[in-house]
């Protein structure tokens, strides 16, 4: 069958007409609940929204009124973060409710507007990272999934989709942004929400919508100009706006040049006729990111000859050894893979092969695939060496935590036999891990420990004893979890945490089913 238009731009304008056809009331709504802590993998469900809805008026009055941004309370943002490196962190962070709440209040105001902004009529450059999550077989309603656990559909079609559409080019050109997220002007924002600078700028009683957002933002950090918080599917809503109208400026430059892109989130790719053609794409993308103080990253910036470059090379390695299609594995099976997955991780950090692994461990109901010895001694062990193996690849890690977490409380809670053998092994090791954590300045790994001691209910303990590290202790994220009552922004009024053990309504390897397989939009 011949297709007319290009898959990626097909997908692109089906993803429109499911997003226009939602509520925005309920978009609004899901914006304040769902999407506003992080990815259930950053943060333990400890960390839920409860009752925030969208309220007739903003909470900050004076930027309504429009008078001067100085009126506005300087507020701070909520950091969590995990070591990237030896010496730089991924770090995520939440925003004041009540900043967080108007910004939603505002976009909700101008929905129209938005949507016309995020889907620009003459685009060459198509996105597949909508963070908000529709559902084709059930149109008009919100889909089930957020976008950091989107994106691995959304490579996976367009891997596919540009596989189909490349036939009609010859280079393949990637590249991505430079700290995209910390290095966001928010001035930005409100020029790609007027579509213009000029008209944003001449703005001097902030009565443009963009401006109002924009002082959001800032006083939501500190009064700062530079950069956005990472986590909230606002976040990455503001991304996106922004983003498309830098897409929108580049197509409208190159309207003679034959090129086809698609974009996830900060990371390009782009189907053309010869290296110069790349060449003057990707100069055209860093041109007009330029102007909004945003670089790509020449090191992760190649052109390959298609097919070269067309399918990511983690996953070819891995392919061969993937255990998704195994109804079950044994012990052997489990540590062989995991022994290549490390060493493909190790060739290509940071590409998510671990947590496609640790999912693949598990059926669609969420039962682990292992089978463990029968001998009862032999079973003991293995056990024991499961746990271990896990702890270690996350030493190799540090963003798997939550899934290693969740694949020990199966086998922790699934047998109660199981529980009398790894109980005290499980507490040692958590206690080690604690101090460890402390010392590295790593808040992350203590309230994923803290949360996962009480979850599933180790015994009594005091963390004090191992988290002593003071610049830990006083992180409010932290302080939630030692104390086991709500300290984050206690002030707005807005309740945004739940003690561990109320938090087993579902499972940890529910929530983080990254890897859940949906209808292709």
């Amino acid at each position: 069958m011949y297709i007319g238009k290009s898959l990626v731009e097909q997908h692109f304008r089906d993803t429109e007409k499911l997003v226009r056809q939602l509520s925005k009331d309920d978009i609004a709504n899901w914006l304040l609940s769902t999407g506003y802590f992080p990815e259930s993998n950053i943060l333990p469900p400890s960390f839920k929204v409860h009752d925030f809805k969208l309220q007739r008026k903003p909470y900050n009055k004076s930027i309504q009124n429009n008078k001067k941004s100085t009126d506005l309370a300087r507020r701070q943002l909520a950091p969590i973060s995990y070591p990237k490196s030896l010496l730089t962190n991924r770090v995520f962070a939440i925003q004041d409710p009540r900043n967080y709440h108007d910004i939603v209040f505002y976009l909700h105001d101008e929905w129209e507007t938005v949507l016309d902004r995020l889907y620009p009529k003459n685009t060459k450059i198509f996105s597949y990272s909508m963070p908000i999550p529709v559902d084709k077989k059930n149109q008009g309603q919100m889909g089930e999934l957020r976008s950091g656990r989107m994106i691995y559909e959304w490579i996976r079609m367009a891997e596919s989709d540009l596989v189909i559409d490349a036939t009609s080019y010859k280079y393949l050109a990637k590249t991505d942004i430079t700290n995209f997220y910390s290095s966001v002007y928010t001035h930005s924002l409100a020029w790609a929400l007027a579509g213009n600078r000029e008209t944003a700028f001449e703005d001097k009683q902030c009565s443009n919508f963009g401006n109002k957002i924009d002082k959001l933002l800032q006083y939501a950090n500190d009064a700062r100009t530079n950069g956005i918080p990472v986590g909230s599917a606002l976040s990455d809503l503001v991304a996106e706006i922004l983003l498309a109208w830098i897409d929108e400026k580049v197509s409208k430059e190159l309207t003679s040049l034959d090129f086809l892109a698609v974009r996830f989130k900060d990371d390009y790719r782009v189907l053309c006729n010869s290296e110069e053609d790349a060449k003057k794409v990707l100069s055209t993308i860093s041109n007009e990111l330029s102007k909004i103080n945003l670089t790509l990253n020449e090191n992760k910036t190649q052109v390959f000859i298609v097919p070269d470059g067309l399918y990511r090379p983690h996953d070819r390695e891995y392919f061969p050894y993937s255990l998704r299609e195994k109804s079950w594995v044994s012990f052997k099976t489990f540590e062989h893979t995991l022994l290549i997955a490390l060493d493909i991780h190790r060739k290509y950090p940071g590409t998510g092969i671990l947590e496609k692994f640790f999912s693949e461990l598990l059926t669609k109901k969420k039962d682990l695939k292992v089978k463990f010895s029968k001998n009862e001694q032999q079973q003991n062990m293995q056990l024991i060496k499961f746990v271990s193996l896990l702890f270690l690849v996350k030493r190799e890690s540090e963003k798997t935590l939550s899934h290693v977490l969740s694949l020990i409380e199966i086998v922790y809670l699934g047998n109660k036999s199981h529980r009398k053998i790894l109980k005290p092994y499980i507490k040692n090791i958590i206690e080690k891990e604690l101090k460890s954590a402390s010392d590295n300045n790593s808040a992350f790994d203590v309230v994923w420990y803290i949360f996962f001691w009480r979850y599933i209910q180790l015994g009594k303990m005091r963390f004090e004893e191992f988290v002593t590290n003071d610049k830990v202790v006083s992180n409010p994220f932290v302080q939630c979890m030692l104390t086991s009552t709500d300290k984050l922004y206690s002030d707005s009024g807005i309740k945004l945490f739940r003690a561990p053990k109320d938090c087993k309504e579902t499972s940890l390897a529910h929530r983080l089913d990254v890897f859940k397989r949906h209808e292709r939009v």
